[in-house]
């Protein structure tokens, strides 16, 4: 039999995609063990992959993007990053006081434009994550960043029944597991010489994926930050292995993860205002 069944999305723009799918309003995020997490504010986090010969386009692109929301109701914050040693790569921060905010820049005339814009250039997805603060500074408390500030970005994917005790995958099944793992690293990160910011996002629907967002004042304070002893220790346990594990005796032993994805750190430039 014939399938007749036709795509009511076909034949739609870029533009008219994406503010389908951008203007729809957030909620309150409930994880599984009943914690809810507030909406208010609201954070996206986009990652933007450009034909390298493009690169210098885009980010005039991003950069007339930030100018032109500044104005707008409810933003709290607009970050462009440019990733270090990969020109083509970028990202894009955005705080928004609340969802409907948001929502209103995603159908803002300037928002469509820019979006129909970049897509030319992209060579990857435009991948837009909405995200809520699992563990995040209030947007006002985080200084501002400057052209020696190191961003880092990492997306964490903690596989669902390692999320909150037990975890089978640790090796005490008691815990810790992936959230207060994932606490744990924010709060003791943030202790660290030179950390401006250290905040774990969860997207908002996907309650076991998550973004770290990271601001350090000088690349040797990032570099400090990796082989301090409860940096290390995060990721043994994130690889369900004993702290003191790193490489194991046996030699076909696979780090029984806690994630689905690998821990996957990656340093930024700001290159917004």
């Amino acid at each position: 039999m014939i399938n007749t069944f036709r795509n009511p999305l076909r034949g739609l723009g870029l533009a008219a995609l994406l503010a389908l799918g951008s203007t729809s309003v957030m909620a309150d995020v409930t994880l599984k063990d009943g914690t809810v997490l507030s909406d208010e504010p609201t954070f996206i986090v986009t990652y933007i992959e450009v034909d390298a010969s493009k690169s210098d386009e885009a980010l005039d692109l991003i950069k007339k993007q930030a100018k032109d929301s500044a104005s707008e109701t409810g933003l709290l914050r607009f970050e462009g990053l440019q990733r270090l040693g990969q020109d083509n790569h970028f990202i894009v921060l955005e705080t928004w006081a609340t969802p409907e905010d948001r929502s209103a820049h995603a159908a803002a005339e300037h928002t469509l434009a820019y979006r129909n814009a970049l897509e030319p250039l992209l060579y990857a997805p435009y991948d837009e994550r909405p995200h809520v603060g699992l563990v995040a500074a209030a947007p006002s408390d985080v200084p501002a960043g400057t052209s020696s500030t190191v961003y880092v970005i990492t997306h964490a994917d903690i596989i669902p029944p390692e999320q909150f005790a037990p975890c089978d995958r640790q090796v005490d099944p008691a815990g810790p597991c992936g959230n207060e793992m994932m606490t744990d690293l924010a709060e003791f990160s943030r202790t660290h010489d030179g950390n401006m910011r250290f905040d774990v996002l969860t997207q908002s629907n996907r309650g076991n994926h998550m973004s770290v967002v990271e601001m350090w004042d000088s690349q040797a304070s990032q570099e400090a930050h990796q082989v301090q002893p409860d940096k290390k220790q995060f990721r043994n346990e994130l690889a369900g292995i004993v702290p003191e594990g790193g490489v194991n005796a046996d030699p076909q032993f696979v780090p029984n993860m806690l994630t689905g994805s690998l821990w996957d750190e990656r340093l930024y430039k700001l290159v917004t205002e």
